[in-house]
């Protein structure tokens, strides 16, 4: 069985792959979204949705609609299909603050396709 995807694969090659693919659609949705991953393999990034190209970005550069702290266990349960958000709520192990209705909108960004392997497997590109 392939490892489960981890949040740092995540949010650096598999979002940002997802919202090129997406193009001026991602960025149409007009909000920024940051996670704070807490534990082991966590980190804090923020995810621009917003003209005139979306992106993700590792910190907190941007100021934020909506901010999900959320531990890296839940994060790698989300990503691979097990989350229970109402379970991790309960359990303090998801916070959020700021506007709650931009769930709504960006739910987009955990319906990637690919698998684990499938992901690490891709060559990122280059920075220009």
């Amino acid at each position: 069985m392939p490892k489960a995807l981890t949040p740092n694969e995540y949010f650096e090659t598999v979002l940002p792959a997802m919202l090129r693919w997406k193009g001026p659609a991602a960025a149409a949705v007009g909000v920024n979204v940051r996670f704070v991953v807490t534990g082991r393999g966590g980190g804090t990034w923020t995810i621009r949705l917003r003209p005139p190209v979306a992106g993700v970005v590792e910190g907190s550069e941007w100021k934020a609609d909506l901010t999900i702290k959320i531990t890296a266990t839940e994060m790698e349960k989300m990503l691979n299909g097990t989350f229970d958000a109402r379970k991790a709520l309960v359990e303090g192990n998801v916070e959020l603050s700021g506007d709650l209705t931009v769930l709504k909108r960006v739910g987009f960004l955990f319906q990637a396709g690919g698998t684990a392997t499938e992901v690490r497997s891709t060559q990122r590109p280059a920075v220009k």
